[in-house]
């Protein structure tokens, strides 16, 4: 449980700074925050993995973490130099704490095949019987 609280404070501490960042208007975000549409997609992509993860579903939630944190490196050059380390620094911690715990899905078993029974062919034993002994009494 400490392990998904943590998760979810790094979960929150990301979409407070995405969207902390991108309330100012489109002309001059260069100079002010971050793109109010990256804004709006991390922050929901951050609620995502912190659902995923408060679900118990920690593959998932690795998973849109790895997606996460990717993007956000390959498009750090929008983000303002003031901005991109705690940006940086909050993605990856937020990947590094989750670890995928895959759940174990067991089948249900099959009931065991009952014994055929034996053709006409064959006798009681389910062996055929040519009627020759090969020199043995029966």
């Amino acid at each position: 449980m400490a392990r998904v609280l943590r998760i979810l404070s790094a979960a929150a501490f990301l979409a407070v700074v995405a969207a902390g960042c991108g309330g100012a208007a489109p002309q001059k975000l260069a100079l002010h925050g971050i793109p109010r549409a990256l804004a709006q997609d991390w922050e929901q992509r951050a609620s995502a993995i912190a659902s995923a993860a408060a679900a118990g579903h920690s593959c998932n939630a690795l998973r849109l973490a790895d997606a996460l944190r990717s993007d956000v490196v390959a498009t750090q050059h929008k983000v303002p130099l003031r901005l991109r380390a705690p940006l940086l620094n909050g993605v990856k911690a937020l990947a590094n704490r989750i670890t995928c715990v895959p759940t174990v899905q067991t089948q249900p078993k099959k009931p065991p095949k009952a014994p055929r029974p034996p053709h006409e062919h064959h006798g009681k034993d389910g062996h055929h019987d040519h009627g020759d002994s090969g020199g043995k009494d029966k």
